[in-house]
């Protein structure tokens, strides 16, 4: 039985499906509605729902489909001619990931998940190369990185961040945040910082990170206040740091969306 269903309709779904339950009324402030101005038109945005498209000063557009509760996600993302580049959803025990169009896939089964969380940053379970089961051709990933519309998430996302729509007040949209991230340390793509309120302008959190900002989301010291809400110290952008300083590609980059599962 796929989870997701109660939170996402078959909006992107290659299958049919029934009408979900309606997707819950936000809790926090909503995001402007758009006028296009930014390259975001949004047709849902509540905290467990986000699904909308952008359109970079290009012309190169994204369709995107997001969702997630406590630990049960969905995404798919998609360019505007409909070419799936990443999908996710979780099923009874596993997260299946799908990418360009399931010439490859990943299985995650949830309870390794648990077990990393319980263990802590640098466990056991973290390590284990066997937690993942691909099927298909893994040169996919690198391939993912030269599809032009990859290169806008990035962009995508600080647009979300600059409206308020945070991975910490809207918990939909941090898969979303987590992928483009993934997408700018492959294609080496910097963006500029969105000031926080926990902040002043320039410098970090009152709890900054050590160690060259582990754990702070965002490349090296150059803060995405915007995929946690602030420049502290996350769980999940800790998980990704240790992942990539120990040269563990196939969690960290070619947005491969595993950092995903383990949230702020």
């Amino acid at each position: 039985m796929k989870i997701m269903l109660a939170l996402v309709p078959a909006v992107f779904l290659a299958v049919a499906c029934t009408d979900p339950d309606p997707v819950s009324t936000p809790t926090s402030t909503p995001p402007a509605s758009s006028d296009g101005a930014d390259g975001i038109e949004l047709a849902v945005a509540t905290p467990d729902r986000l699904t909308g498209s952008y359109l970079d000063p290009s012309g190169l557009a994204l369709r995107f489909d997001v969702a997630r509760a406590g630990d049960v996600l969905y995404l798919h993302l998609e360019t505007a001619a409909g070419r799936e580049l990443v999908h996710a959803e979780t099923l009874d025990d596993v997260y299946r990931f799908r990418y360009l169009g399931g010439r490859l896939t990943l299985t995650v089964e949830r309870a390794w998940v648990a077990e990393v969380r319980a263990e802590g940053e640098d466990g056991p379970a973290a390590q284990r190369e066997d937690a993942f089961v691909w099927e298909g051709d893994m040169g996919v990933l690198d391939e993912m990185l030269a599809i032009p519309e990859v290169a806008t998430l990035p962009w995508l996302s600080r647009a979300l961040g600059a409206r308020g729509i945070t991975g910490a007040d809207y918990p939909a949209s941090l898969p979303l945040h987590k992928v483009a991230r993934q997408s700018a340390d492959g294609l080496g793509i910097e963006v500029p910082p969105i000031a926080v309120d926990n902040a002043p302008a320039g410098s970090y959190c009152s709890q900054p990170t050590a160690n060259n900002c582990y754990g702070m989301c965002g490349p090296g010291c150059s803060c995405w206040s915007w995929v946690c809400g602030d420049c502290c110290y996350h769980y999940g952008c800790a998980r990704h740091d240790s992942w990539c300083r120990n040269g563990q590609w196939y969690y960290c980059y070619n947005i491969s969306a595993v950092i995903a599962l383990f949230g702020c």
